[in-house]
């Protein structure tokens, strides 16, 4: 999994995609017939179909970006306040460290720690979002000479393996990328076009997939995406998303769509005559480039493949190797069992 390590091991926070554009790019270039590389760092790759003349036009989305923060203002002292570019849980963030990258190409290393204040009655306050800061270890003068305002900050997490699972710090959406990139590669169907898009933006607000859905017009889109899992000590098991090493999960819904009804079915009807291991996913919160498909395509057929993932939105989080080896080979068996008519969706 070398290519899943690259692209996790990378950093590019929401509207700073590019190091992984060039991955994207990179992994692609023998097997895409175009690419283009849109104002807002989409980045489509095109492999036509050779068979007839109207072709179904099939868009699969793995965001490329990841959570970070921007450095806001750097105080007397040499520390610097951040602002948050996607959503995270502060609880998790404190000792971590982290990498600022400056607008002269240098990453500056540094520690996020959380304001000290009181404790509140229970002895246990919460950090809140504003109220982390950068060490730098440095004195002040250095850090202001070096770091500037708006600088970007991603976390400083190494890839590797965690018994049967995998451990990172940007598996969302690194790790529906990666499966975008593999079943690109692997499937073989003259009777359809294929778009494999490395969405921008999703973390704050599915920006880049808006943009390329408009632009590409599928209709079939098939995002890939990270979910949660609820499989850990505590969590209330009536609540529970999936568990990792159970499969690949197709979305039935989450908070920003409903899946398209019939490819759900095809989906589920497909893992089991492949013999895929695979679950349901129903997601109370959250969203995913899926909604952008359903909504600013001309109608697409939309369904989500995710990932079962703990700790998501944190500086570590863990998803199981088999159930990336499912998405990928569930990807691939769509994409080559399909017609290039749409007929599957008679369902």
């Amino acid at each position: 999994m070398e290519l899943l390590k690259r692209l996790c091991e990378a950093d590019g926070i929401s509207g700073h995609e590019d190091a992984i554009v060039e991955i994207f790019r990179e992994s692609l270039k023998d097997h895409a017939d175009s690419f283009t590389i849109d104002a807002m760092k989409n980045i489509i790759a095109l492999k036509s179909g050779s068979e007839g003349d109207d072709r179904i036009r099939v868009m699969l989305a793995g965001h490329i970006d990841e959570i970070g923060f921007l450095v806001y203002n750097i105080d007397e002292s040499g520390f610097a306040s951040v602002v948050p570019v996607g959503g995270w849980d502060p609880t998790s963030i404190m000792g971590h460290t982290v990498r600022v990258h400056t607008r002269s190409g240098e990453q500056v290393p540094a520690m996020m720690s959380v304001l000290w204040e009181p404790p509140g009655k229970d002895d246990s306050p919460k950090p809140k979002i504003d109220k982390l800061y950068l060490d730098f270890g440095l004195p002040a003068d250095v850090v202001k000479e070096r770091v500037s305002r708006g600088d970007w900050v991603s976390m400083d997490t190494g890839f590797m393996e965690l018994g049967d699972c995998l451990l990172a710090k940007a598996f969302d959406d690194r790790v529906g990328t990666y499966i975008v990139i593999e079943a690109f590669k692997r499937f073989s169907n003259p009777a359809i076009d294929v778009y494999a898009v490395g969405t921008s933006q999703e973390e704050v607000g599915l920006r880049g997939s808006t943009v390329a859905a408009q632009t590409i017009r599928p209709d079939i889109g098939i995002a890939v995406d990270i979910t949660g899992a609820g499989d850990t000590p505590g969590y209330p098991s009536r609540m529970k998303i999936a568990d990792l090493g159970g499969g690949v999960a197709i979305k039935q819904m989450d908070s920003s769509v409903i899946s398209s009804t019939p490819m759900v079915e095809y989906m589920r009807k497909l893992a089991e005559e492949k013999g895929i291991d695979h679950q349901m996913e129903i997601l109370v919160r959250g969203g995913t480039d899926t909604s952008s498909m359903q909504r600013f395509s001309p109608g697409a057929h939309s369904i989500c493949l995710s990932i079962p993932t703990r700790y998501g939105h944190s500086p570590v989080a863990v998803v199981h190797r088999h159930d990336v080896e499912t998405a990928i080979e569930l990807l691939t068996e769509f994409l080559n069992c399909i017609d290039g008519r749409g007929e599957f969706l008679k369902i």
